[in-house]
């Protein structure tokens, strides 16, 4: 797979980087807020001093769940970019379109913002937006929008931070560019993240089927909260797990002369489970980013096949993937096993996964295996380091439950010591919370 680079140019995996102008640095001086309105309409302001704290939930990052909807216009800096959490990318708008333009965000689950901040430091020229006010409507992604927050952003300058001016919840966010710094082109943004609460999101229903792809038809096999499958370019397969609306994943590709190609991959699916926004990212990419494009559209309620993929819609389709892969590498990423939060409970949905790779030590009696568990980064190497060794020992003990012989099970905790991609993002940081299995 190729990492796709539009004329963002900002996708440098196995491709030319262009240039950007560089940034001013981050929200520096003090900046005193303006007076509140008195006509019930939010103020201007100016952003507070403090930027974002790298352990807050980003509740607009794609990794989180977000989803652009809808803009006015686009070039092709598109949309999506205002909220992959990478600086150096963003939105631009059509040519000659640089006022009255907005751009919708649908959150997973009502949130309550409560601090908004924006990125404009890699803005090219005078195209950066200066006044902008942001929205939120609890009653559709086009109605019952309602202003949280009035401002004039710097220019160049990152982590623009914001209070909003009303607490509203709600499931869209609407942000309207007013005007830039001069540019009769384009008007741009960079990122835009946002803080507050957010109620749990209703989990998806399954999402089984064939998807119309950035890498031909993708095809999906749901079982329990584990992913298996294939796509129509390069021998592609993928396994994983699902988690509300995300699905994280590990792909692999066969090019010529027998070369494998693979990486991680991160899926968040509309409420509707009817397209989803993909991230994905190279195993030989040193710097472990998530900064491939991979959109899909369901085509078919059912799961379909490949030509190099033949029994995806038979039975126990992912408890055969995680053979294979144990027989085949002597390793599985298991994505299918999910944790309450900073917790070593495991979900009862992921039963269904650890009950398949109990099946498979059972078919394979003389396999001895340690059980890996994986974190992001936030809380620190201590503890993620015990956090990781109780969740390693959780899965083991199920497994004991399930009939395996306790002495051909190990586990072992691995914080936040190897991660699959950076941690510098709500992605990455969820493709890094897994579960390995290592056959010993």
């Amino acid at each position: 797979m190729n990492i796709k680079i539009a004329s963002i140019c900002i996708l440098t995996v196995a491709m030319s980087a262009c240039g950007f102008m560089p940034g001013a640095g981050n929200v520096s001086g003090n900046q005193n807020l303006a007076a509140p309105a008195t006509n019930g309409s939010p103020s201007v302001v100016e952003p507070t001093p403090k930027a974002a704290a790298s352990d807050r939930k980003d509740l607009l990052a794609t990794g989180n769940g977000a989803f652009v909807v809808a803009a006015t216009s686009a070039s092709s800096w598109k949309p999506n970019y205002v909220i992959d959490e990478i600086p150096k990318s963003g939105w631009a708008s059509e040519s000659g379109k640089t006022k009255d333009q907005s751009i919708t965000i649908e959150l997973t689950a009502k949130t309550t913002l409560k601090t908004l901040s924006f990125d404009t430091a890699q803005v090219e020229g005078d195209t950066g937006a200066k006044d902008i006010t942001v929205e939120i409507s609890d009653a559709s992604a086009t109605d019952g929008f309602q202003e949280i927050l009035a401002a004039t952003l710097k220019d160049k300058v990152d982590k623009q931070e914001f209070p909003v001016q009303k607490s509203i919840g709600g499931r869209w966010v609407r942000i309207n560019f007013k005007t830039n710094y001069g540019s009769a082109n384009y008007v741009e943004l960079m990122d835009i993240h946002g803080y507050g609460d957010q109620e749990t999101p209703a989990p998806l229903e399954n999402i089984t089927g064939t998807y119309e792809s950035d890498y031909g038809n993708f095809h999906i096999k749901q079982e329990g909260t584990s992913i298996v499958g294939c796509y129509e370019y390069a021998n592609g397969l993928v396994q994983g797990g699902i988690e509300n609306r995300m699905m994280k994943l590990t792909w692999q590709e066969t090019r010529m002369e027998n070369e494998k190609v693979g990486g991680p991959a991160l899926m968040f699916f509309s409420q509707d489970g009817k397209t989803f926004l993909g991230l994905y990212g190279r195993n030989d990419d040193e710097e472990k980013r998530l900064i491939g494009q991979w959109n899909g559209k369901k085509i078919s309620d059912k799961a379909g096949s490949c030509e190099h993929l033949k029994t995806l819609d038979g039975e126990k389709a992912v408890q055969s993937q995680i053979g294979k892969n144990l027989a085949d590498t002597g390793r599985a990423v298991i994505y299918g096993i999910n944790f309450d939060f900073n917790s070593d409970v495991i979900k009862p949905e992921s039963r269904i996964t650890l009950d398949q790779i109990a099946a498979v030590l059972q078919e394979n009696k003389d396999w001895k295996m340690t059980v890996e568990g994986h974190t992001d980064n936030i809380g620190g190497e201590a503890f993620n380091k015990t956090l990781s060794d109780k969740r390693a020992a959780a899965v083991k003990a199920y497994l004991i439950g399930k009939g395996i012989d306790a002495a051909r099970l190990n586990s072992s905790g691995m914080g936040m010591s190897k991660p699959v991609t950076t941690n510098d993002t709500e992605a990455g940081r969820a493709q890094n919370r897994r579960v390995e299995l290592v056959k010993n």
